[in-house]
């Protein structure tokens, strides 16, 4: 693959001309809190490669012509409540945070503030697996698909392709040849959103951005919300912690939902995808009001739901397809995108699974069902975890994927204005937006991608987890 960081002396005046252009353009996160302190927080630059990177201009094509597809289909699953049921039993059984979120969609089956209005924000995340054979073709395999608090849309996309083209510049390096593709993922996302909230009726009420206590992607978030204003200036959007919510969230007789006594349109939850943003048993009782409610969710229980690995690895099993989408190209382009999956359920096959993992750890990833990043296990982690739990149904909370070997390619990482060449491998997201209305999917958009890159020494991780850096394409 081409590779413009070979051969290219990075300067410390152009590390620190990066940098403050990063902070200029907003690509900034604010530090993990210091408890010690009642300042507050300050910003660092977010994590960034100094150069774009190149990817398969195919495979780019690829993973964007599936992504109307993937909306369909987990808007018909997560309406599917026998299917929904089938395949989360055997983990539901053993992993009582995705128990708790079924119980809550259990209870929207009978809710009679349904609403019918959805907004849908997910990204479709991929990395290239070299095909067998000759010649040699590198091919998206879908790694995830993230239904709920998608993130660096809001940094992490064009403003990224900003800074690697004055960063090219900076080192006399003429991007006029080079194909790096608009990204219009933040408009793109931002006018699905004011369009799903002009859908409740009520231009008082409010778009509330549910979020983290401790929170540390604000500026992604308020790129958002800018955004937004730019869209309809109309739009009045909140942000609330979800911890404080618990004490002023209500609901009146008719189903509308109340956050310190303003009627709320669109819930957004930038929180509730991880265990530990439910401490207590009221945190759930919330959750389960919004849902209950008639404002409108970003995501719905049911589409958080539909983002579990679970439902990933069994849609990837021959026949499933086909009992949501009768297009056969439709089915094709999905599969094509399939990774292996293995299930791990008590029975011959989880068996097998278990089997195939503990004999070759190195071709696998053992993946529960979390979002957030650094939650998959490798090699010996995923043996001595298979070990202690492989013989009993504790192994149904995961399942098992092959790894995915991309192209390595160097590249200057700048993490907290400090430079590094690594060996990189990358993965592509693919940001798509929609709303719904009851069964049919509605305004249904491809808008923009993101491109996360790490040093080949890490296995697992996300930007925010502290591994991946923002980066961005060279379409090859």
């Amino acid at each position: 693959m081409q590779n413009i960081a070979s051969g290219v002396c990075v300067t410390k005046r152009m590390v620190d001309d990066a940098v403050d252009f990063a902070h200029a353009s907003g690509i900034v996160m604010l530090n993990k809190p210091d408890e010690s302190s009642r300042d507050r927080q300050k910003s660092s630059h977010a994590p960034f490669t100094m150069y774009p990177s190149s990817f398969s201009k195919s495979a780019v094509s690829q993973t964007q012509s599936v992504q109307d597809d993937i909306h369909s289909l987990f808007h018909k699953v997560s309406r599917d409540v026998s299917f929904l049921e089938e395949v989360l039993r055997s983990t539901i059984a053993v992993d009582s945070f995705v128990k708790n979120l079924f119980e809550i969609y259990k209870a929207t089956l009978t809710n009679e503030f349904a609403q019918k209005v959805e907004i849908g924000i997910y990204r479709s995340d991929y990395m290239l697996q070299k095909s067998p054979g000759e010649p040699v073709v590198f091919l998206p395999k879908q790694i995830e698909i993230n239904t709920m608090a998608a993130s660096f849309f809001g940094i992490g996309t064009n403003k990224v392709k900003r800074l690697q083209q004055y960063n090219l510049r900076n080192a006399s390096i003429t991007c006029d040849n080079l194909d790096m593709p608009e990204n219009g993922a933040l408009d793109g996302i931002a006018r699905v959103m004011v369009e799903g909230w002009k859908k409740y009726g009520n231009p008082e009420a409010l778009f509330v951005f549910m979020i983290n206590k401790s929170e540390t992607n604000i500026y992604d978030q308020r790129a958002i919300e800018y955004a937004m204003y730019e869209y309809d200036p109309a739009v009045k959007v909140r942000r609330k912690v979800f911890n404080d919510c618990i004490s002023t969230t209500r609901t009146d007789q008719d189903g509308k939902l109340f956050i310190d006594d303003e009627e709320v349109a669109v819930v957004y939850f930038r929180t509730c995808y991880m265990p530990d943003h439910f401490p207590t048993t009221k945190h759930w009782e919330v959750r389960k009001l919004i849902e209950l409610s008639c404002a409108i969710k970003s995501p719905s229980i049911a589409h958080q739901l539909v983002g579990s690995k679970k439902l990933q690895q069994v849609l990837a099993k021959p026949g499933v397809l086909e009992k949501f989408i009768k297009d056969e190209n439709a089915v094709k382009r999905l599969r094509d995108t399939f990774a292996e999956l293995y299930s791990l359920d008590m029975n011959a096959a989880g068996d097998a699974a278990v089997k195939l993992a503990l004999e070759r750890p190195e071709g696998f990833v053992l993946k529960p069902q979390r979002e957030g990043g650094g939650n998959n296990l490798y090699d010996s982690e995923m043996v001595d975890r298979l070990t202690e739990i492989g013989r009993d149904e504790r192994r149904c909370a995961y399942i098992l994927m092959e790894k995915i070997i991309p192209p390595v390619q160097k590249n200057y990482i700048i993490y907290d204005r400090v430079c590094s060449m690594a060996n990189t491998v990358s993965e592509l997201g693919i940001f798509g937006a929609f709303l719904t209305n009851g069964d049919e999917v509605t305004n249904s958009h491809t808008v923009g991608h993101l491109l996360r890159s790490k040093s080949d020494k890490h296995k697992d991780g996300g930007v925010a987890a502290g591994v991946a850096v923002l980066d961005s394409p060279i379409l090859i």
